[in-house]
Parts: structure tokens; C-alpha cells; sequence
């Protein structure tokens, strides 16, 4: 803006202020991404699709990959072996198992490692993955330390949002577990 000053006994009109230089356009490094299975690049061609992230997932290590996941308790029994018992006890943890069309598991990723009582839960990094994956179809399962079975506010509005990510991506969200010790619940 130029300002003009008048009537002031010997004013002069303010110069017109240059143009700022245009900015310059600030250029990011492309670089190719890779799925990391136990030490092994995976390249894929969905690994382009969300380059901000790296997955390091459990592949046949916790889990026989020939099973497929028919009933709650083929599942239930596939992350009571990802989690093991002293871990299932000490904090609250979330893991994810990424399933193939035919329900045979793809790898079972640890999302969170949180507290007593409660686990941070990032839902884009959960679908970030399944796309990286080309999973179509997803299981959560996280534990109560406590031995509580119940689902918390928190657990039904993480499984909400998980459930609405997954239909715009067109994965199937096939169960939210909730695990202790002795038991397990489903809450979908």
C-alpha cells in the first residue's frame, strides 16, 4: 500500500514500494518406500501410496500362515501367541492382524504399547498399513491389564471410526477384540 501524504508544506509522495520477490518453490526429494518383512524389502506397487510410512510386521513367526482365520477362537489364539503372557498382563497394548481375501493372515502388526490403563490408538497409521499390506480385511485386538472385559467409551469410538475408514478404503473390519489372560470379548 503507498500512502500519498498532501497538504503538509513540503511533503513529497512516498515512493511505491517493489514487489516482493515471488516466493521460491520449495522442492521434496522423492523416495522410493518398502514394506520391511523380518530384515526382507517387500517392494509393492502400493508402497507409492503412503510414502511417510515403514512397516516392520510378525510374519509366521507368532502364527502358522497356512491357518486361515475362521472363528473368533482361531484369532483369539493367533494373538494370545503375538501377545505373550507376561505381555498380556503388563500394559495396555494394541495389534492389528492384516488378513487376506481368503482370511489367511498377512502379518500381524504391535500398533501401541501404552500404559496401565490405557493405549494411544492412530487410526490413519492402522489404514496406512492395511493399504500397504493390500490387506482386505482387518482384525484389532488390544487387552485390559485389568482383567475387564468391558469396552470403554474410548474402545467403542475407536471401533466407529476404524469401521467408517475401512468402508471408504473398502476393507472389511471383521471384529475388535478385547483380550485378558483368561478370556476374550468381541465388541463390533
Amino acid at each position: 500500500m503507498v500512502k500519498v501524504l498532501s497538504g503538509i508544506k513540503g511533503a513529497k509522495k512516498a515512493a511505491p514500494k517493489k514487489p516482493a520477490p515471488p516466493a521460491k518453490k520449495k522442492t521434496y526429494k522423492a523416495e522410493k518406500e518398502f514394506i520391511v518383512i523380518n530384515g526382507t524389502k517387500a517392494s509393492t506397487a502400493l508402497s507409492k501410496a503412503v510414502p511417510a510410512v515403514k512397516v516392520r510386521v510378525s510374519r509366521g513367526k507368532s502364527y502358522d500362515p497356512n491357518v486361515i482365520m475362521r472363528t473368533n477362537t482361531d484369532v483369539v489364539a493367533a494373538f494370545r501367541k503375538f501377545f505373550t503372557a507376561n505381555k498380556v498382563e503388563g500394559q495396555e497394548q494394541m495389534a492389528v492382524m492384516y488378513l487376506a481375501r481368503g482370511l489367511q493372515v498377512i502379518g500381524i502388526y504391535m500398533h501401541t504399547v501404552g500404559a496401565m490403563t490405557a493405549v494411544m490408538v492412530e487410526t490413519k497409521l492402522i489404514m496406512a498399513t492395511a493399504m500397504q499390506l493390500a490387506a482386505e480385511n482387518i482384525i484389532t485386538c488390544h487387552n485390559h491389564p485389568s482383567g475387564n472385559l468391558t469396552p470403554s467409551d474410548a474402545d467403542y469410538k475407536v471401533a466407529a471410526l476404524l469401521s467408517k475408514q475401512c468402508k471408504l478404503f473398502g476393507i472389511g473390519l471383521q471384529d475388535n477384540l478385547i483380550i485378558t489372560k483368561t478370556s476374550s470379548r468381541s465388541y463390533s
